[in-house]
């Protein structure tokens, strides 16, 4: 299990890959359960930033190895990565961000803003950014969903690669 999860150096098959994301979601779900319990607590807080590393280094290692069984390096799964941050700042700027930013930036810093006026102008950038959050959970998820699908079901590379032996 530590080298599925925690190791990205080598090649995977399928099957194994399969078996590797069904483990990520798996630790994912109870993950979310036990940080929405602690969430307001600082062993919740230490705990989400384990989580961080770990969802990083599995996602690594699974899908990494299953790129290096394709002869396709990591670069793929690091682009996935940025642009999913990318769509995630640019839905935060269309639905409010910029606003929000903007709003805050005619007060100076040593300037003490009325708890009222902080409290207004969430609000108004919270109403903006649940319009946004749907579109862009469907977006994301189409997007990863379609990017583990490749993975999964497309063939290895029959023949050493420089990740490693090709095993049957």
């Amino acid at each position: 299990m530590i080298k599925l999860f925690l190791n990205p150096v080598g090649r995977m098959g399928r099957r194994d890959f399969w078996i590797g994301f069904s483990g990520f979601v798996v630790f994912v779900f109870v993950m979310q359960i036990i940080l929405d319990r602690l969430s307001d607590s600082l062993v919740g807080f230490f705990l989400s930033l384990i989580y961080l590393v770990l969802v990083f280094q599995i996602l690594y290692s699974v899908y990494g190895k299953r790129l290096h069984d394709m002869g396709r390096s990591l670069w793929f799964l690091t682009g996935m990565i940025a642009l999913t941050l990318i769509l995630v700042i640019v839905v935060m700027m269309m639905f409010g961000g910029a606003e929000y930013f903007s709003e805050f930036a005619q007060y100076d810093r040593k300037e003490d803003i009325d708890p009222a006026e902080i409290e207004r102008i969430q609000t108004a950038y919270q109403n903006r950014l649940q319009q946004g959050t749907l579109p862009l959970k469907y977006l994301l998820y189409g997007l990863w969903a379609a990017f583990t699908l490749w993975l999964g079901l497309s063939k290895p590379q029959a023949k050493d690669n420089q990740y490693g032996p090709y095993s049957t």
